[in-house]
């Protein structure tokens, strides 16, 4: 199995067009509807865009609240930014625009539920390949063939191999003096239940960038660990600003929606970088950082889902991560997660590092590990949150080789 590589759904969606364009089903003369509010349906809009078609009247959708919602969004932006709204694409409810009977449209759904979605189409009287079409159905047979006679890992031996996973980058950067820290859950974890969060499902560190390369360069792989990720290869073909250790005897396949990754299980390796001093320059810098992700993640669209323009924006992420350096800034943080400028703190935070119990191992803490996890988390950390919120954020199957 190769370490790591990306399957991607947007592709996958171009490609069902496409078939459906050669068969003359998708035509220029003929409206098109999108079924749902959600990424797939608007990439389908994308999709068709790209390949010049501009006969797509709108989207459908049974969740009348969403419909509402997306109505005010459309409303508000075209008050702000438009003239008028003439060209603005329609949002509306199946029943408001699909009854009565229309048999002059050709319906696309992309969807996980599509078996739900097409029994509703037809209670309407609607016929399937008629009058509405399957562009993807999340059906993959190439990965459920990785997987084929594999046992699954329960969520106890994901946490158990990534915990070891942790004692072995920890044997290696304490041996070569590099410096690294839990953090993000993980650190939460360590100090409220001195292990995982019962239900959480990954592991977190970081390092100083200088801190970070070295590790990559020095790394002592064996037979069960290496590195993969942003700085183990000269070209960049991964998606995101760290670097992952993973346990090759392991494979992982986890759905982030626009793309599915097949890797082993891991624990991530995030780069700690220098920030601005000024704290409106700090969120301004934040925000650019965003902006360049934006795009990138537009130019993935425009190219019909194709994973090779995450290597052509490598160098320009690279300029973030080396504007400023980390032990001569007041302060450091990190870029690319989900906690955005909240990941930024001063570098006092990591002044002296403590060791502390995470399950039967011990790892490296931030000495000002309260101003962190305050920033992350809000002063109420150590509260456990409501049981509906107690669930882990990654959609992942991991199984053993």
């Amino acid at each position: 199995m190769e370490t790591y590589y990306i399957k991607s759904v947007i592709g996958e969606i171009a490609k069902g067009i496409d078939r459906l364009i050669e068969q003359g089903i998708i035509c220029s003369d003929k409206k098109v509807l999108l079924y749902g509010l959600d990424r797939y349906s608007f990439a389908m809009r994308t999709i068709l865009s790209n390949k010049g078609y501009r006969n797509i009247e709108g989207y459908v959708s049974d969740d009348e609240a969403a419909v509402v919602e997306h109505n005010c969004d459309i409303k508000n932006f075209a008050c702000r930014y438009l003239n008028d709204d003439s060209g603005l694409i329609q949002v509306s409810t199946i029943k408001g625009r699909l009854v009565p009977f229309d048999e002059n449209v050709t319906i696309l759904i992309a969807s996980k539920s599509y078996i739900l979605e097409k029994e509703k189409l037809e209670r309407l009287g609607y016929c399937e390949n008629i009058h509405f079409y399957k562009v993807y159905d999340f059906v993959d047979e190439a990965l459920d063939r990785l997987v084929l006679n594999k046992r699954r890992m329960t969520m106890k031996e994901m946490q158990t191999t990534e915990k070891n996973i942790l004692s072995y980058v920890d044997h290696v950067c304490r041996k070569h003096n590099l410096r690294y820290w839990v953090c993000g859950g993980t650190l939460l974890g360590t100090i409220r239940h001195k292990g995982f969060i019962p239900w959480d499902d990954d592991i977190d560190i970081f390092l100083p960038l200088q801190d970070y390369r070295r590790l990559i360069e020095i790394f002592e792989e064996n037979e069960q660990y290496t590195m993969m990720g942003m700085g183990t290869s000269e070209v960049n073909d991964y998606t995101d600003m760290f670097a992952k250790v993973v346990d090759k005897k392991t494979i992982l396949i986890e759905d982030i929606g626009t793309v599915r990754k097949i890797n082993p299980v891991w624990i991530d390796v995030f780069p700690l970088v220098g920030l601005p001093g000024d704290e409106e320059e700090r969120l301004v810098f934040f925000k650019k950082y965003k902006e360049v992700k934006r795009r990138i993640w537009e130019d993935f669209y425009a190219s019909n889902g194709s994973t090779g323009v995450f290597s052509k924006w490598y160098g320009k992420q690279k300029e973030f991560l080396e504007k400023y350096d980390f032990d001569n800034s007041e302060y450091v943080g990190v870029f690319g997660t989900v906690y955005d400028e909240r990941d930024a703190t001063t570098r006092r935070v990591y002044e002296s590092t403590i060791r502390m119990s995470f399950e039967d191992i011990e790892v490296n803490v931030p000495v000002g590990y309260q101003e962190y996890l305050d920033n992350l988390y809000g002063k109420d950390w150590m509260q456990l949150p409501d049981e509906s919120k107690r669930q882990s954020h990654h959609d992942i199957e991991a199984y053993w080789l």
